[in-house]
């Protein structure tokens, strides 16, 4: 194995010990020496003249630490000097060494365990830092630090109903007290962890009540967090909670939680009427900071007026949206009218409030609407497609030879960010790039574009797929950044080439349709399974898939599910696009049209039968009015992704 390790010359040189630790550490080697172990490669590793190599392999010796290594007084000085992050701060807490006799921090410690990220779960620092106080004194914490632990814990791992039962050690004779206990001050996120122990378990309005009790006389983001919640759990009861989010909305420490407030205000109001949720876009739509994250709020919204043909509200509410930050509804709402007018949808009132709205004099404005959704900014990259075919626009404006790369975000100098990227590529050259993922994400936020762009290549190459274009949908969007287009090739690359293309051949499939079908579906992962049972890269339901392959035996094919073949294996890149390709020619022979054939591929086809059959509109506006937001937005992604291979290879 540690032979394979090979360094890449096109690849900067880097010293292997920390990555042969990983592999010796994978696939422990049968001997006893101790050079040669994962400890003994990490603790050479220690010694790397790459920060980051020095910070990794401290990690995993202090995980061997917790684990019960034992290491020399001057190897655990090199962990504790080059831990950062949960272990540096276990380390300040617990002290020198668990023999050493050291008291430790009991400040230091509850800040670990109680300043956690909300869902993040314990790590094997903070566990360490509760065992090692503990060990020092089994009552080294009161008992409702300890309750107020482990309830945090608990919630952590979604256990709501034990999380609840530890919290209630601060009840005094069955009853909560009058104001909020000192540790929730000190530790605000306990008032998270209590308010979502209450909205997952059947513990009725106690929550609210509690809360509301709590929060007189208080201000600030403390006030925020109990009226937040309180209209969290409300709503989960189904009660009006709308009252309690308006009251937290103004208190929000941060333009993101404002921003959920007014989020839970409107989507209470999708439940009672059009109407009133427009009236209350136009309340809030200036406070809120980030247009996008209401995009699924005016979806649903725009679903609703397409569905009833409610056009003047459909462009009262892009009056409203427009140039608010919210890209994607301004495209999606700007084509739906454009495609309503020219459809002949709207009436001649209806069409002067467009002109006004568009803001042109010309008699029919549907070209005016196009220009707009085609020059918003749609990330999802659908209504630009659909409007530059309608306008005989180019679809993808690419940068010409190296695309700018933007600013490096974080205060790194440029030689801390070439041994960043130095460690990270060093696990594609020591080809262990299955242990690569953990510590790019941790370092994704600090990464610049170019960066990014080159460990995408490097994920590609390693057959990572998804992650690869994971890492460019981080950087494409920046406002900073034009992409080229080296940038949309791996953000949509072409894996299974041959077979890709000799399947569409060969089921008369246009090529860039099924790459766009493979890429929604399943980003080219060849074994992945849904939650639904649907399996591989085209993401085939086992009986459709039998029921298909036996067509394609009928019509002289393979027969792939021969028990000489070993049955019918969809994990089989080739049987698969096979399949998923014969299937989706099976479907536009059905429905003689694109859209409507992909649509039936995701949500059945009967159903879209059924549903197309009840609805007189096209198929691309009937595709707005689908019930389904899944159905829908697969739609759109299928198509765009087809675009865009069209366009950069076909």
């Amino acid at each position: 194995m540690l032979s394979s390790c090979c360094i890449s010359c096109a690849q900067p040189q880097i010293q292997n010990d920390f990555y042969w630790g990983l592999i010796n550490k994978a696939e422990p080697q049968n001997n006893d020496d101790a050079e040669h172990s994962a400890q003994g490669f990490f603790e050479k590793a220690l010694n790397s003249p790459n920060v980051y190599i020095r910070r990794a392999a401290a990690d995993e010796l202090a995980k061997m630490m917790y684990e019960g290594a034992v290491f020399s007084a001057a190897t655990t000085e090199k962990i504790r000097r080059e831990a950062e992050g949960s272990w540096a701060a276990a380390f300040e807490a617990v002290g020198a060494a668990p023999a050493s006799g050291q008291v430790p921090d009991k400040e230091k410690a509850l800040a670990l365990l109680l300043s956690s990220p909300q869902d993040a779960v314990p790590n094997e620092a903070m566990v360490y830092t509760l065992r090692e106080c503990i060990n020092h004194e089994e009552a080294f914490f009161s008992e409702p630090e300890s309750a107020a632990i482990e309830g945090h814990f608990a919630v952590s791992r979604s256990r709501y109903n034990e999380a609840l039962f530890f919290f209630r050690v601060f009840q005094e004779d069955g009853k909560w007290p009058e104001q909020i206990p000192p540790l929730f001050i000190q530790y605000p996120v306990l008032i998270n962890d209590l308010g979502r122990a209450f909205q997952y378990t059947s513990s009725g309005s106690e929550g609210i009540d509690l809360f509301l009790q709590w929060e007189k006389g208080l201000d600030g983001g403390l006030r925020f967090r109990l009226l937040f919640y309180a209209g969290r759990i409300a709503r989960r009861r189904g009660l009006s909670a709308q009252g309690l989010f308006e009251q937290a909305q103004p208190l929000a420490p941060e333009n993101k939680q404002a921003d959920a407030c007014i989020w839970y205000i409107l989507d209470a109001e999708l439940n009672v009427s059009s109407d009133e949720t427009i009236r209350r876009l136009e309340q809030y739509i200036p406070l809120w900071r980030d247009g996008a994250y209401f995009d699924d709020i005016l979806e649903k919204l725009s679903r609703e007026l397409a569905s009833k043909r409610e056009w003047k509200n459909l462009i009262r509410v892009f009056t409203q949206i427009r140039d608010r930050g919210a890209a994607v509804s301004t495209a999606r709402y700007a084509w739906i009218i454009g495609r309503a007018i020219e459809e002949g949808f709207l009436n001649d009132g209806e069409k002067q409030l467009a002109r006004e709205a568009a803001n042109v004099t010309t008699e029919e404005p549907a070209s005016a609407f196009m220009h707009i959704a085609y020059e918003a900014g749609d990330t999802s990259l659908y209504y630009r497609s659909v409007s530059a075919a309608a306008l005989n626009e180019p679809f993808l404006a690419l940068a010409e030879g190296t695309p700018a790369v933007g600013k490096t975000v974080g205060k790194s100098s440029a030689d801390s960010a070439a041994g960043r990227l130095e460690f990270l590529l060093g696990f594609f050259s020591n080809n262990v790039s299955e242990f690569a993922l953990p510590y790019i994400k941790s370092m994704e936020k600090e990464l610049i574009p170019d960066e990014l762009r080159t460990l995408a290549e490097a994920l590609g190459n390693a057959g990572m797929y998804a992650e690869s274009m994971r890492l460019v949908s981080l950087y494409i969007n920046r406002k900073d950044y034009k992409p080229d287009r080296r940038d949309m090739e791996l953000f949509f690359p072409r894996p299974y080439r041959e077979l890709a293309e000799k399947f569409a051949s060969e089921t008369n499939i246009d090529p860039a349709l099924l790459y766009g079908l493979i890429r929604t579906e399943s980003a080219f992962q060849s074994s992945v399974v849904s939650s639904a049972g649907a399996v591989g890269l085209t993401q085939l339901m086992p009986a459709t898939a039998e029921e298909t392959a036996g067509r394609i035996r009928r019509a002289g094919g393979p027969d792939y599910a021969a028990s000489d073949n070993g049955g019918l294996d969809l994990n089989d890149p080739g049987v698969n696009i096979h399949i998923g390709a014969y299937y989706l020619n099976y479907l536009m022979g059905r429905f003689e049209n694109t859209l409507l054939s992909l649509l039936a591929y995701n949500g059945g086809m009967n159903r879209i039968r059924r549903w197309s059959a009840a609805n007189t509109m096209p198929p691309d506006l009937f595709l707005e009015t689908i019930a389904f937001r899944e159905t829908r937005e697969y739609g759109r992604k299928v198509m765009a992704a087809a675009a865009v291979y069209r366009e950069l290879y076909y």
